[in-house]
């Protein structure tokens, strides 16, 4: 039986026991145990020289990794791999696509599920911005939850839930697309939102982020009704590039109305996913994305632990707006 850490094995539900019952509890902590995210891992070693990075007016490198909060030994692995790929090729700036933390609150995890991976990249100086994903808020939703998600942002320094953020040739835009945050007024406030900060953009490059794919062939599979209301903005914008987690696989979509969609969503567990009409490469392993901007190209890779790399692909910037 695999050894976890104090803050896992409190995470399986063995304290749940009057809620569950002895059994039930039991049950639960045997079926998490025997999980391959949960098996504890040693964090990454390395030392990174700081702010090695170069970003200009035109160019920008960074990565994007979704689903990452386990803390156990395949979120390190990926992390390993990050830490190791900014060693050869530097980035100075880490998108997190939801589901920072799993199996518990951050205020307890936050130490296992994210400084301890991320430490060789914090102490080089990367920054990170986060999206709200599904377990920060939209599986439990009320009072505590909401609070979760304040915590997390402030954590991050994340200035709300949603908003955007400019760099080098980029624009981003950070979304939250958790339940309620995108189905309710708070959602069509949100819409318009960026409906307003999309048609202010100025940068080259339109790049959107949020956990819920709008499109996904994996288990959760695409989310229609968010894509319903917010793919009409983005066609109207031409955004370039949305990248999502949730599911927890690898995919890239063919141009859907010129916009290419990319799941990220492998950062520390995988589950199934079958490709269909709208998929250009997807796989059902452990990665993260590695992206360079230089002018009006666009770079992506989907590194692997190990560092193989699972896709490569480019994109011109839609010139004519």
């Amino acid at each position: 039986m695999p050894k976890l850490s104090r803050r896992q094995f409190l995470a399986t539900g063995l304290g749940a026991a009057g809620a569950l019952g002895a059994g039930g509890a039991i049950t639960q902590a045997w079926t998490l145990l025997s999980r391959e995210d949960l098996i504890p891992g040693a964090a990454p070693d390395l030392r990174l020289p700081p702010h090695a990075w170069h970003t200009t007016d035109d160019r920008l490198s960074f990565a994007a990794i979704g689903d990452n909060g386990t803390g156990g030994r395949q979120a390190m692995a990926v992390a390993e791999q990050m830490a190791r790929t900014y060693r050869s090729e530097p980035f100075g700036h880490v998108l997190l696509l939801g589901d920072i933390c799993y199996y518990g609150s951050v205020e307890d995890r936050f130490d296992d599920v994210f400084i301890r991976p991320m430490t060789p990249l914090i102490d080089a100086g990367v920054t990170f911005e986060l999206t709200v994903g599904n377990h920060e808020n939209g599986l439990y939703r009320g009072d505590p939850a909401l609070a979760e998600v304040e915590a997390e942002l402030a954590r991050l320094g994340t200035p709300a839930r949603h908003f955007t953020s400019s760099r080098g040739p980029v624009d981003f835009f950070f979304l939250d697309s958790s339940a309620p945050g995108a189905f309710t007024d708070t959602g069509e406030a949100q819409l318009a939102w960026l409906d307003d900060a999309l048609a202010q953009a100025t940068r080259p490059w339109r790049v959107v982020a949020l956990h819920h794919p709008p499109y996904s062939s994996g288990r959760h599979g695409s989310t229609s009704r968010l894509r319903q209301t917010l793919e009409p903005v983005l066609r109207r914008h031409r955004v370039d590039l949305v990248l999502s987690g949730h599911d927890h696989h690898y995919e890239r979509t063919v141009p859907i109305h010129g916009i290419t969609y990319v799941i990220s969503g492998a950062g520390s567990k995988t589950t199934k996913v079958r490709p269909t009409s709208i998929t250009a490469v997807a796989a059902s392993t452990l990665e993260f994305l590695k992206i360079d901007v230089d002018g009006d190209r666009l770079r992506g890779r989907a590194i692997r632990p190990g560092g193989t790399i699972l896709d490569r692909f480019e994109l011109r910037a839609r010139s004519g707006r």
